[in-house]
């Protein structure tokens, strides 16, 4: 830089210096001078107006102006610029056609929105699932083209977490999840995916398992009323007795499993709205727990200590919660060493939300087990959870229920040291329960 700033000095010296000797020789000092700087500016004007031809004709390398000093350098800078421009340009296309190829691969069908549903982009699985087409649909609002006041709704809503469920635009018979998520700058990505197949497999199932527990239910009712009444005969041997109570036992132990694949199949077969519910204090519901807890021998007084927010209530359905409760207080006594102390917390974390949190000082679960202890039917020791009466469901339930409120299960544990199990719902079932109104939070 500095080398062209001399360059052009220079070459403006030497002018002047020629317009002063011409002027010098024909006595017109000022009208020389004069001159030769109007000479020059036609020398740059010319120069410009060739720098300008070359760039309206496409920046040729071929037709260049021939020019000097900054000129020139112009010319090189603006040349290089053009190569770099057109390189990148070449990497975008090429991150396009991938792009869109890879999308165009996606069994989902996509669509690209503007935030006032313009369409500006779609597969060819949107173009099967929702009856829209290339190029025709292009620019359309896509609330238009998909006429219904639920996904008009979905589409504006400012909460993007929520999934909407309809029956097809083409097919009315074939049910779709639709899925809208922040893209880019003033963009929407809106995923739709064929869930009847799922649907009809889940529904299945669900009656498949309510079905098989109420067929298996009249039977154990059965069994365990003959085997209460011959309990009660006095003359039966000592080993004959031993035999029947065990078999009473093992009775009992497959109508809790019964009863809880019943209650799980009712968990995943209905939804929960958001306002949907009845306010109650957890508060209150780890106190009777605790009470219920010493008072049937499972706990020894002081052994459970509970730390709760008693202005902090709860919207959501009560007897739910409570089997949360139930299920992580008694899983953490009956799991643990005898008189090891554990911990009930009932709180309002950072971001609002209402956490339940159950810890413990016990024997603690290895880090490998962790990520599966919600799964139906998976023990870490199976042996130590039948003496105990577990079924191997009570997990499972409290994360579908944690889920169906809004939230999430969080697990951590060391062995040897305790485990801490943290239930945190959505901020929207926080209720403040100070008053006498028990306004929402």
């Amino acid at each position: 830089m500095k080398n062209l700033m001399a360059h052009e000095a220079w070459r403006l010296v030497w002018i002047l210096a020629i317009g002063i000797i011409a002027g010098l020789i024909s006595s017109h000092f000022w009208a020389a001078i004069a001159i030769v700087l109007l000479a020059y500016c036609v020398w740059l004007l010319h120069h410009l107006f060739q720098l300008n031809r070359w760039i309206e004709k496409g920046l040729k390398r071929s037709e260049a102006p021939t020019s000097s000093g900054v000129l020139e350098n112009i010319i090189s800078n603006i040349y290089r610029l053009k190569t770099s421009k057109k390189r990148s340009k070449k990497r975008l296309a090429r991150l396009l056609r991938q792009f869109r190829a890879s999308a165009e691969a996606l069994p989902e069908a996509t669509v690209i929105l503007t935030t006032l549903g313009e369409i500006q982009w779609l597969n060819e699985a949107a173009e099967n699932l929702l009856g829209l087409q290339t190029p025709r649909d292009i620019g359309q609002r896509i609330d238009n083209l998909i006429r219904n006041p639920e996904f008009r709704e979905f589409l504006f809503a400012k909460d993007r977490t929520e999934e909407l469920r309809l029956a097809s635009p083409v097919d009315s018979a074939v049910k779709v999840s639709y899925r809208l998520i922040n893209y880019g700058k003033d963009r929407l990505l809106l995923t739709v995916r064929d869930v009847s197949v799922r649907e009809r497999l889940d529904r299945m199932r669900s009656e498949f398992v309510s079905n098989a527990s109420h067929e298996l239910r009249t039977p154990l009712t059965v069994i365990r009323g003959y085997l209460e009444v011959m309990s009660e005969d006095k003359t039966c041997s000592d080993e004959v007795c031993e035999k029947m109570g065990i078999i009473l036992e093992q009775a009992s132990y497959m109508e809790n499993i019964i009863d809880e694949m019943l209650t799980l199949s009712r968990l995943e077969s209905s939804e929960l709205g958001a306002a949907e519910g009845e306010i109650f204090s957890v508060s209150k519901i780890l106190q009777k727990l605790v009470a219920d807890a010493v008072q049937s021998g499972k706990a020894a007084a002081g052994q459970i200590t509970i730390n709760a927010d008693e202005k902090l209530c709860m919207l959501g359905i009560e007897s739910e919660i409570i089997s949360v409760c139930s299920n992580l207080l008694y899983n953490a006594l009956q799991h643990n060493p005898e008189l090891s102390p554990v911990e009930l917390q009932w709180f309002r974390s950072g971001s609002s939300a209402p956490c339940l949190l159950v810890s413990d000082d016990g024997v603690g679960i290895e880090q490998r087990h962790l990520s599966r202890l919600t799964e139906r039917f998976y023990r870490v020791d199976s042996s130590r959870t039948r003496e105990s009466g577990g079924t191997g469901l009570g997990l499972a339930i409290v994360k579908y229920i944690v889920q169906r409120h809004g939230g999430r299960i969080d697990i951590s544990s060391t062995p040897a040291v305790g485990s801490t199990f943290t239930c945190c719902f959505s901020k929207t079932r926080a209720v403040k329960c100070d008053d006498e109104k028990n306004q929402q939070a």
